[in-house]
């Protein structure tokens, strides 16, 4: 008889549960290195050997953590990450190797964002002129040359407009310089108008799923108290956005080399209805644009994370459940939390068809300095965008006037 092939072993770096759930459905048996902040909960979950770095983001930790365990890159069939801080280093440990992994210069291109605004404006395609601030005292003459202010600073390789500031003028530069970090910054020309996140799948160079979402606000305005969230803009409601999103996707992925993965595309739409991008990552798109992606066009962009890092065939899709979708992060008062609104009865509020809690009594919550900073999420559900954008605000206004905190 014909000997069974084993099943593929994956090395999945960062942590991220439902990457391993993804990569077991795909009959994959999975070795995952976390970083030491998430050492205790990775060990106490099912599905996966979980080796402990210092940083999983290091590519140094992460071969340091192999070989105290005996381990090396070439053991594996695939290196792989569904993080963006690890993007890279899956890749080069990939690259190392010699097996199935994202390929080294488009893991560059998809986490640089000066790279990758220079490989999109190569292509002709319309994206902020930028620049590189070695020191934050550089911050000045890049501005001058990425245009002028004002112009919005951010890491090069950030993610969550965590660190990431728009500044109006010279002596406003001068002031941030004071305290900011060494850098390098990356400057870029500031680009109006409402931001858009384009997410979906991408095989053999062909966009398989689309899904185009407003933002509430843009993202940059969490830094002023915005709520953090989306409205799925259906292609029944404006095909004509659903056109141009789609020809500028499939530009820029090509651009980027990204033919075969799942994206995270965020772009800024003017006045006239073009659309100006902004920046892309190679990842499922963060909140809970997964769960809103699967109701509204049935993928799930997890399973078709995992087929794409592994080759195999795309997943089949689910049933669409219609209708407008959003989701929205939801905050709670800075302090020591005493009581918190459960999920139940967060699912008993209108429209409200998911959600989660992530702090408890006992918790510290702390100021919001990143997109991602959260005390719960939800996805609403409704007639139209209109409804749903309503509905996701009266929610985030009614749980945090129900959260209690000591000072």
């Amino acid at each position: 008889m014909p000997r069974t092939a084993p099943p593929p072993h994956a090395l999945l770096v960062g942590w991220k549960p439902l990457a391993i759930d993804a990569l077991r459905a795909e009959d994959c048996s999975v070795t995952c290195v976390v970083s030491a902040t998430d050492a205790d909960r990775a060990r106490g979950a099912a599905g996966a050997e979980v080796l402990v770095a210092g940083e999983a983001g290091s590519t140094e930790d992460v071969l340091f953590a192999l070989a105290r365990a005996g381990l090396s890159p070439d053991g594996f069939d695939l290196v792989t990450s569904g993080q963006e801080y690890s993007l890279t280093t899956a890749a080069a440990v990939g690259a190392l190797g010699g097996v199935r992994a994202l390929p080294l210069d488009v893991a560059v291109a998809l986490r640089d964002k000066y790279v990758q605004k220079r490989r999109i404006r190569a292509a002709g395609i319309a994206t902020a002129r930028c620049g590189i601030a070695p020191t934050p005292r550089d911050v000045v003459s890049t501005a001058r040359h990425a245009g002028g202010f004002p112009v919005v600073v951010k890491p090069q390789a950030g993610a969550g407009a965590r660190n990431t500031v728009r500044l109006a003028s010279e002596a406003e530069a001068d002031r941030w310089a004071a305290s900011a970090g060494q850098g390098p910054w990356l400057v870029e020309e500031f680009v109006p108008g409402a931001e858009l996140h384009l997410d979906g799948v991408v095989r053999d160079g062909r966009t398989l799923v689309l899904s185009a979402s407003r933002y509430l606000r843009n993202v940059i305005d969490v830094h002023s108290g915005a709520l953090v969230g989306s409205v799925r803009v259906t292609p029944e409601e404006e095909p004509g956005l659903y056109s141009r999103a789609g020809a500028l996707t499939d530009r820029a992925l090509a651009a980027l080399g990204h033919s075969d993965g799942v994206f995270h595309l965020e772009v800024f739409e003017q006045s006239d209805g073009s659309l100006v991008f902004g920046e892309c990552g190679g990842r499922v798109g963060g909140g809970r644009i997964d769960e809103v992606t699967r109701r509204a066009t049935g993928a799930d962009l997890h399973r078709h994370w995992a087929a794409a890092a592994l080759g195999t065939t795309p997943p089949e899709a689910g049933t669409p459940s219609g209708g407008s979708l959003g989701w929205a992060f939801l905050t709670a008062p800075a302090g020591r939390v005493v009581s918190i609104p459960d999920e139940q009865q967060l699912l008993r509020q209108r429209g409200v068809v998911a959600a989660a809690v992530t702090k408890g009594p006992g918790d510290l919550v702390g100021p919001v300095v990143k997109s991602f900073d959260r005390a719960g999420d939800i996805v609403v559900a409704g007639r139209d965008a209109a409804e749903v954008r309503a509905r996701l605000a009266d929610c985030a206004q009614w749980f945090r006037a129900g959260v209690t905190v000591a000072a």
